[in-house]
């Protein structure tokens, strides 16, 4: 059997069955939760996980995501604690640079990986940009 490792450190993960038959992990290192249904990949179970929140954003979109629609989203997360934002911007460009898991299984979005790679290279890219406009004004 092939053994899943966390996606923030790279500890072995170790399952246990749910209520819901759903194998359920918490990592023993760095404390990320994952979840896995039979026969699908790992996804991290926790709501605010850093590739969550932003993809809810695009649940329904079937096609590549406007750029007014990038603006719009990436002017919320710009008030987002910077902490937060680091470590938001380092996994998406961590998961864009090395893939580590399917993107559409997150919120069984409608549109293809291609599509959601696609918004998260965009967006962490409007961020990064906003976030240097912000240093400037100051």
């Amino acid at each position: 059997m092939e053994k899943d490792f966390c996606f923030k450190c790279g500890t072995t993960l170790i399952f246990l069955k749910d209520s819901n038959n759903i194998l359920s992990s918490e990592c023993e290192k760095c404390g990320q939760g994952y979840g896995r249904e039979k026969g699908k990949t790992l996804i991290e179970s926790r709501r605010d996980s850093s590739l969550t929140i932003p993809l809810y954003s695009i649940i329904f979109e079937n096609k590549k995501v406007s750029n007014e629609r990038i603006n719009q989203i990436a002017s919320i997360f710009i008030d987002y604690d910077k902490r937060y934002l680091k470590v938001f911007l380092e996994d998406i460009d961590n998961e864009l640079t090395n893939p580590k898991r399917k993107l559409t299984e997150f919120h069984n979005l409608y549109g293809t990986e291609e599509i959601a790679r696609d918004y998260l290279n965009r967006l962490s890219e409007k961020i990064k940009n906003l976030l240097k406009l912000k240093k400037i004004e100051k």
